[in-house]
């Protein structure tokens, strides 16, 4: 019972508009009161169906507030779960209290959300209802358990991508496979989201989302599929089922995160078209599906300064990777701000995590507890500095490690191998150098060509074509993490040794290799 004449009205609704009794256990799709809806899953609040943009403490607590709506939370409680058991002042608490009631308007036309109880809490008056609908946000994701899951919200957390998700747009009306490639963390899947959510009103008459990731078992693929468009699966022959139940429909059908299973997806996606000429896909995925009329988009990192470039703060966020640092920065310590004295050190950390957007908001997750200069001072060892991911996302983009991890694990042992030895190019580098360091045990010099093919397929190796060479880099984050491999390995000296020989000179980062 919820005592208190305040006490908020808790319901379910079913997407009928039945009410039902919801068990303790079971977790709701979305909160809402008043214009807002709460989907703690996504960590997004929107009012209207729009998103509001909230400082991450102030998420907490309004979280903890509208679960526990009607009851009365004592200050220390707040302070103890919003802020992870560090210790903060009351007057932290007020703050952040104070911005979150200006954020939802409380008190505006008499509409009262958060009550204080002077010196013991705060409650959640409001009437919260807690909803459970099969399609709670425009794109609905189905996972191998045939239940729908929400997409992610996209359009607060979005930067820099406007003219990406245009041409998405563009090519996805005329092109039947769309396929967004790119390193892990640089936004493959809330750019595919964002692209899918602008279209599903006007060329598509509807759009589902499968992420692959969650598929264990890859003959389980065409029934997830079958299931996310209406269809009934049948075994075999769910390529069958979801061509009926497409029959005059054109449907968007995005397959997230495709990389672990690239060949059934593959193979799915070249039967589908045939089967079902109403359906246009869209695919994430660290390296292409190729099959036949594939039109594969690369999507780059964020824009960040140029080494040599002096910025004022005004002209600096206008690259996208300084911009995304800096409203993370802002959400995660409200008291920060950009200032002309602290561009280089901004600019510096972005080029640092290769304008990867998931590595800049792992950096700048640390700012609550580090300043710039010594945020920077750690930069030499991110794979233990960024785990600050958020606690809801999904497992491999809570850290660093975690995402390089996912990638790895794509890899065969030959390309393993490859990926440490190439570790050791602090810069750029050509074919030859590449064999030169390459070439060894595991490794002969005729498969060269097709490794370092297949690992810039796989977005673990960048290329630029300079006059008659291709010259290949290996980001920042995912040298770190190879070298790391390499260090640890039984042949870490031998490697360094060749490198040597190569270049003429040691390099310092290669000291540990030494011992």
């Amino acid at each position: 019972m919820i005592p208190h004449e305040h006490a908020a009205h808790l319901q379910v609704i079913q997407a009928t508009g039945r009410l039902m009794t919801l068990p303790p256990t079971v977790s709701p799709a979305a909160l809402v009161f008043g214009p807002f809806r709460l989907i703690p899953s996504q960590r997004a609040l929107l009012r209207d169906g729009r998103p509001v943009r909230l400082p991450s403490r102030a998420w907490e607590i309004l979280k903890i507030l509208t679960q526990r709506a009607g009851e009365l939370i004592s200050k220390r409680e707040l302070m103890q779960r919003a802020w992870s058991g560090l210790l903060v002042e009351e007057s932290t608490l007020r703050v952040h209290i104070a911005k979150l009631r200006r954020i939802l308007e409380d008190g505006k036309d008499g509409v009262r959300y958060v009550e204080c109880v002077t010196g013991v809490g705060y409650r959640f008056v409001a009437r919260v209802s807690q909803v459970l609908e099969d399609d709670p946000l425009p794109v609905a994701r189905w996972t191998a358990a045939g239940g729908p899951q929400s997409s992610p919200i996209v359009a607060s957390r979005l930067v820099g991508r406007d003219a990406v998700i245009d041409s998405m747009r563009k090519w996805l009306r005329h092109r039947r496979l769309v396929t967004i490639v790119g390193p892990g963390g640089v936004g493959k899947s809330v750019v595919a989201a964002a692209a899918a959510q602008s279209l599903r009103s006007g060329f598509f008459s509807s759009c589902v989302t499968v992420d692959v990731a969650h598929v264990a078992d890859p003959g389980l693929l065409g029934g997830c599929i079958a299931a996310a468009v209406g269809a009934t699966p049948t075994s075999p022959g769910s390529e069958a089922a979801i061509a009926a139940g497409l029959e005059g429909r054109r449907t968007l059908v995005l397959l997230d995160n495709c990389e672990h299973r690239i060949q059934p997806v593959a193979g799915l996606v070249d039967e589908l078209r045939a089967s079902a000429p109403g359906v246009h896909f869209l695919a994430t995925s660290r390296e292409p599906l190729r099959v036949r009329d594939e039109w594969v988009f690369r999507l780059q990192p964020l824009d960040v300064p140029p080494p040599a470039a002096d910025l004022s703060a005004a002209a600096a966020v206008q690259f996208s990777a300084v911009s995304l640092f800096v409203r993370r920065a802002m959400e995660c310590r409200d008291t920060f701000e950009l200032r002309d004295c602290d561009v280089s050190v901004v600019a510096e950390i972005c080029r640092r995590m290769d304008g990867i957007p998931l590595a800049i908001e792992l950096a700048a997750a640390c700012m609550d507890v580090l300043t710039l200069r010594s945020l920077t001072a750690h930069m030499d060892d991110v794979l233990k500095l960024l785990t600050r991911g958020h606690r809801t996302a999904a497992s491999r983009h809570r850290s660093l490690r975690a995402m390089l991890d996912w990638s790895y694990e794509t890899l065969s042992p030959t390309e393993r191998l490859a990926w440490h030895r190439l570790a050791v190019f602090a810069g750029s580098f050509d074919l030859e150098s590449a064999r030169d360091v390459l070439v060894g045990e595991g490794i002969e010099a005729a498969d060269v060509l097709d490794i370092m093919t297949e690992l810039a397929a796989k977005s673990l190796l960048t290329t630029r074509v300079c006059g008659t060479q291709v010259i290949f880099t290996l980001l920042h984050t995912s040298r770190a993490y190879a070298l790391e491999k390499l260090r640890r390995s039984a042949e870490g000296t031998a490697v360094r040794l060749r490198y040597e020989q190569l270049c003429g000179h040691a390099q310092p980062a290669f000291a540990a290799l030494a011992t």
